[in-house]
């Protein structure tokens, strides 16, 4: 998974309950749509170690695509944070307030990547050799 700052990250999301393992992929229950802030790029730059997990609160986020049967559980509001684990794999979890529900992502495999700039350089040297 590439991340960019200012770009969205968009996560599916399912009911976290027995059918979870028999569900299809392509059939969430929500999305979960978060910008990737410099602060919060900062935060899934770390890798935790082993037996260990990063929960990253998030505050600014959107639901959407919601399934019918869940838009009344998601009234009266939901907290939703991002958990990192070793690897690092990245996961989302949704909560709504006073329900007693979950909704999980499937874990992502995610390693940052980074554009230093180093690709652009070797470009122009080759045009030059070309060039001369």
């Amino acid at each position: 998974m590439e991340l960019q700052e200012n770009t969205p990250l968009t996560l599916p999301l399912f009911q976290l309950n027995e059918q979870l393992e028999n569900r299809d992929i392509e059939s969430p229950d929500m999305q979960l749509s978060v910008n990737l802030t410099a602060d919060l790029l900062a935060n899934l730059c770390q890798n935790p170690a082993p037996e260990q997990s990063m929960s990253i609160p998030l505050e600014d986020y959107a639901v959407t695509d919601i399934e019918a049967s869940f838009t009344a559980a998601l009234n009266d509001g939901h907290q939703a944070q991002l958990i990192l684990n070793h690897g690092p794999v990245l996961s989302a979890v949704l909560s709504p307030l006073g329900e007693e529900m979950l909704f999980v992502s499937p874990p992502v495999d995610m390693m940052p990547t980074f554009d230093l700039g180093l690709d652009d350089e070797d470009e122009e040297d080759e045009e030059m050799a070309k060039n001369s």
